[in-house]
């Protein structure tokens, strides 16, 4: 897999703990980037004063969102650009294909940080750190799921000042141990990658009308709806069969064009 990812540390317990970093050169010798990966173009540099849906941006303040270049899962079983869905599109959801019922794109600011973290293949998912992901963990021997972030108290100040849609509680994730996300495919394992970017940075949210999950790289990110519940009606196992194989059709195709 593309772009190297160095690391150094101790155990805790049998868990080893390391804060993650990239080869800024490894990075550039392979093509990688946070705004750039292998295998894809680059995203558009486009900003809400010049896009034709401008006047159905929700206003959110500060809002958990994604980075230019993230592929969302399509109802289809295509994917498609963050910054090119358009309300209307239908997406995949934790209850199905939904319809996007509203964007919003605001900038990182200066209370967050950009972080990666690396699914399936070229599945790079790019997004400011409180952005909710739905996760498993077990303590004392009893396994949970739910949402989780690594930005706790950017969310508790978004989820106090959001007024509609509703925010879901989240626990906080830790930064330098693998956690178990949920994703396309079931489950995966990953750390994130921290990135410090400029609090002008470009970035893009989507509403949905029902459903509070949406797959991006692959990985199961909240939605605010606009009807329905915050939470999974039940524990997540993976997507059906064939949606499952679509998207995983989809991935190879684009890997091999």
């Amino acid at each position: 897999m593309a772009g190297n990812i160095t690391k150094g540390g101790l155990f805790v317990g049998k868990d080893e703990s390391f804060v993650p970093s990239r080869n800024a050169q490894d990075d550039l010798n392979e093509g990688w980037s946070v705004t750039k990966r292998p295998y894809r173009s680059a995203p558009l540099d486009r900003t809400v004063q010049d896009d034709a849906n401008a006047d159905s941006y929700a206003s959110c303040g500060s809002c958990s969102c994604f980075v230019a270049g993230n592929r969302v899962l399509m109802a289809d079983g295509s994917s498609k650009p963050v910054e090119d869905i358009v309300v209307g599109d239908l997406v995949m959801t934790n209850l199905g294909p939904n319809r996007i019922a509203a964007l919003e794109r605001p900038t990182l600011g200066m209370s967050r940080k950009i972080i990666e973290l690396r699914g399936l293949g070229d599945q790079c998912l790019i997004i400011s750190d409180e952005h909710p992901l739905w996760v498993s963990r077990t303590q004392d021997g009893v396994a949970s799921q739910g949402w989780g972030t690594f930005n706790v108290n950017h969310y508790l100040y978004e989820k106090r000042n959001s007024a509609s849609p509703e925010l879901p509680s989240a626990v906080p994730l830790a930064i330098d141990l693998p956690e178990q996300f949920a994703h396309v495919s079931g489950w995966v394992h990953a750390r994130p990658v921290f990135h410090h970017m400029a609090p002008e940075t470009q970035l893009y949210n989507l509403i949905t009308e029902n459903g509070c999950g949406i797959f991006v790289e692959g990985f199961l990110a909240f939605s605010p709806c606009r009807n329905g519940a915050v939470q999974l009606d039940a524990p997540w196992q993976a997507l059906s069969v064939d949606a499952a194989a679509a998207s995983f059709v989809e991935q190879v195709g684009t890997i091999a064009a």
